[in-house]
Formats: C-alpha cells, structure tokens, sequence
C-alpha cells in the first residue's frame, strides 16, 4: 500500500488496514428452543448493508439448520433457525449462546481510533468490539454415514476438532446443499455435547440408502 492504515500482528498477520473491513460485534445473548423454531431478536437494529454474520456456542449436542435473517439492510433485527436433536445425539441441551457480527456500521462518536476505506465506509472502530478469529478449516473429516436414520432418512456427519469456549460461524448454514437428484438439509453443532470435542456439519435427506455424500466444503470458522 502507499498510504493508509496498517496493523500488523506478531506472527505477520494483517489486523487493520484500509482496503478490508473487520468485524465488529453488535449483538451478543442466548437462544433457546421450545417448539423446534429458534427466533433471536436484537436488542436494537443493526443498521449495515449487508446481514450480520451469526457466531453460536450450543451448550450441549443440537444442530442448528435453515437460518435466516430477520429485517432488511440497514435494518437487520434478529434470526431464526430450526434447533434439530434426537435420541441418537448424547448431552441434548436444547439452547446455546450466540454473537452477531456486522461489516461497515455508522461510525461511532467520542474518542478513539477510526479507519475508513476509499469510498468512506467505516472499516474498524476502537469503540467496538472486534470479533477475533483463533481457528478454522475449508475441509471437514468425514465422521458418519447412515442410510436408515429413523427409518426415512439418509444423514452425513462430517467433524472438525472444536476449540473449547469459542463460537462457531453458523449463518451461512442458511442454504441447502445440493446432491444430485437429492437436496441436503444442512446444519451446525454437536452431536455429543458431554464431550464437545468436536464440532460437526449434519446433513439429512428424505429416503432410505442414498448414495453417501463423501467431501463437503463449506469453511470451517470459529471465533472469541
């Protein structure tokens, strides 16, 4: 770069500069499930272009599929999700903890350090909280196959090692994954929340002995 803003961390890493935005935390609670159907509301409006990116720790084994953001740009107001547990899973607890990050929010006032990029959009702010990314991964290990789940299902279970207290990206579980002729229903969590050693992608689809789904690639990110 020629001008601008640089931070750079001990291991070489880019923290700030003027060309990419960091996220910053506007929204942080607790979800929980009664009925199947998870519904977060914010506590204010997050006023970005662009809907927040949902971070979740379950406090025990469920997956969380189907998300979808509430509101529209400039206005985003909460989530929903399907919260999905049964008896094949160990340590059901059927709620968790979340955190909503969002990209080019207005800019704050009082004192502090503010970047913006060429077309004014305010990429980092001292007076928010940044979410920190510790690890993540683009592949995932396969972890399970069964062709008879409660006798109408075909799932495929795949697993990365969890990093223990962190929140796991979980908002682009939104969509379905497409298997040819079949669609995927496609989720987030722990299939064993006594041990949480492991955080795993879930699929399901509708019959019995479809052929196994065997590389899945959606990334992997987990942050504090």
């Amino acid at each position: 770069m020629s001008y601008g803003a640089l931070f750079v961390g001990t291991s070489g890493q880019v923290q700030v500069d003027d060309n990419y935005p960091c996220y910053m935390e506007v929204a942080a609670g607790s979800y929980g499930d009664a009925s199947g159907t998870v519904s977060v509301s914010y506590p204010a409006p997050v006023n970005s272009p662009n809907p927040p990116t949902i971070f979740v720790r379950p406090d025990g084994a469920h997956i969380l599929r189907n998300m979808r953001h509430v509101g529209s740009a400039g206005g985003w107001t909460g989530w929903t999700a399907q919260l999905y547990a049964d008896s094949g899973f160990t340590g059901v607890v059927r709620s968790g903890q979340y955190k909503a990050a969002a990209l080019y929010l207005p800019r704050t006032g009082g004192y502090g350090l503010q970047v913006f990029d060429a077309s004014n959009r305010l990429l980092f702010d001292s007076n928010r909280q940044v979410v920190r990314i510790i690890s993540g991964a683009q592949t995932w290990s396969k972890f399970n196959y069964n062709g008879n789940y409660l006798s109408n299902w075909t799932t495929d279970t795949w697993a990365n090692p969890y990093v223990a207290g962190s929140f796991v990206m979980a908002s682009h579980f939104m969509a379905s994954f497409v298997v040819p002729p079949n669609t995927a229903e496609m989720g987030i969590g722990f299939v064993n929340g006594n041990t949480k050693a492991q955080i795993s992608a879930f699929a399901m689809r509708v019959g019995r002995g479809l052929p196994e789904i065997s590389t899945f690639n959606w990334p992997l990110v987990m942050v504090n």
